[in-house]
């Protein structure tokens, strides 16, 4: 069931219920208004009954009834009577009641009953010394039907309002959800081959409003992971098509005659070359993978982290004999640098950091600084190698992403993605400074674990 059918049913049900529950409010409120006002009627009767009846001696037969006439206009079915009452004696009623009206007539001084359609209204009062009761009965013939006339027109005035009610509630529900629809048709011709459209915002402060602005926006980040995705394809296949196609074209080319033994040590030295290319690539890209596929299970500890950065130092002099890394470890008041960590993924990090800065500075010295910044762990890594030109500072970390003066060394383009990846896992950020032919400098900041 579609949102305007459903709405419109509800928006029915409800208008309905309470047009049923003022219909009848309304008839009883009637209802008690006439029976109230029939009741007061009646007992304006029984007070000239009894005053007549006080003072008929003081009038004539003829007066009597022309007093009657002019102030006691017979009412429909009207009866009246006036009845001595003694005691432990259950007097003889002219008309018929209820026995349960006729104990209560009796007991009461003043009594108001209902007989069927018949309302009557009763008095008690003390003539020289003896009780009389008064009792004068009538039918509200008008009132009955006031209210008959009154029901009907509410049961049909219901049965008349309730289609309208539907009817109203769904062309306005259908125009309210027209915008909603509108996006609903628009978003579903959006596809792969059209990602960049966008729904229309007529009024952003509305709930559907807010609704086009959030689907927008996960448009954008649709389009920037497609984009990310292509790229990262492209690149991808561009940096494992080439060693394999240098591999297999050196390889067609020594093995098309006899070489050399020189020969063929140059042409298996440029397989070895290629092929390490290549291995570097794939390692990289499990690397990536593995991080990206264990995010949720990655494990942390604490540790000193000026104690690891001597450990990644040492594996790192082991990796690369060559190198000219150095460390600079600031003094801190507790002497400690307390983070939690994931160790072996900071470790991969740290490698592919010191990695680049000896690779793309030539093997000149580098310089690792560690510092404590508030409630931040800083580490700093400056070489003084080619550096990175302002345009590709900006996609720098972007995989397989590679600066046009850094094409020319090997490498495979996913280290600093690897790097940025691992560090923000670990609640960290990573920022790079470079001036081109002027060295970079990539800085590490983690947050302190208090102890």
């Amino acid at each position: 069931m579609k949102i305007t059918t459903k709405l419109s049913i509800i928006f029915s049900i409800i208008a309905s219920v309470a047009l049923v529950i003022f219909g009848v409010l309304v008839y009883l409120f009637t209802l008690n208004h006439s029976d109230k006002v029939f009741q007061e009627l009646l007992s304006d009767r029984v007070t000239i009954t009894e005053k007549l009846f006080l003072e008929k001696e003081s009038f004539s037969a003829i007066e009597l009834e022309k007093i009657k006439g002019q102030f006691l206009r017979a009412l429909p079915e009207e009866t009246e009577e006036v009845i001595e009452l003694k005691n432990d004696v259950m007097p003889v009623f002219k008309y018929n009641y209820s026995d349960k009206n006729k104990q209560q007539l009796i007991v009461n001084e003043s009594y108001s009953f209902q007989e069927g359609n018949m309302t009557g209204v009763s008095n008690i009062f003390n003539v020289n010394k003896k009780r009389y009761l008064i009792i004068v009965t009538a039918v509200d013939v008008v009132g009955i039907q006031n209210l008959v006339f009154l029901r009907v027109r509410i049961i049909i005035l219901i049965l008349i309002v309730l289609p309208l009610l539907f009817i109203t509630s769904f062309v306005v529900t259908k125009r309210a959800l027209r915008p909603l629809t509108n996006k609903i048709h628009h978003a579903n011709a959006i596809s792969a081959s059209n990602l960049y459209e966008r729904l229309q915002i007529i009024n952003p402060n509305d709930e559907i409003g807010e609704l086009a602005i959030a689907f927008n926006k996960l448009l954008d980040r649709l389009e920037a992971s497609f984009k990310s995705q292509k790229s990262f394809i492209s690149n991808a296949s561009h940096e494992i098509r080439n060693p394999l196609t240098a591999i297999m074209g050196e390889a067609e080319i020594t093995g098309a005659k006899l070489r050399s033994t020189e020969e063929y040590a140059e042409s298996l030295k440029t397989i070895l070359q290629e092929a390490e290319r290549l291995s570097l690539t794939v390692n990289n890209l499990l690397e990536l993978s593995k991080v990206r596929a264990t995010e949720e299970d990655i494990k942390f500890e604490i540790l000193q982290f000026d104690d690891f950065l001597e450990e990644v130092k040492t594996s790192f002099d082991f990796f690369s004999p060559e190198n000219k890394v150095s460390i600079s470890i600031a003094k801190t008041q507790s002497g400690i640098y307390s983070v939690s960590i994931n160790k072996n993924l900071m470790k991969t990090a740290l490698f592919n950091l010191l990695d680049n800065a000896c690779k793309f500075s030539s093997n000149k010295p580098v310089e690792i600084k560690l510092v404590k910044v508030g409630n931040w762990l800083s580490l700093a890594i400056e070489d003084n190698g080619l550096g990175i030109t302002e345009k590709d500072l900006l996609q720098i970390k972007e995989p397989f992403y590679r600066g046009e003066n850094t094409l020319h060394i090997n490498g495979s383009g996913i280290g600093l993605a690897l790097c940025e990846k691992i560090i923000t896992l670990n609640n960290g950020t990573l920022t790079i400074d470079s001036v081109l032919n002027n060295g970079t400098k990539v800085i590490i900041m983690l947050p302190f674990q208090s102890t």
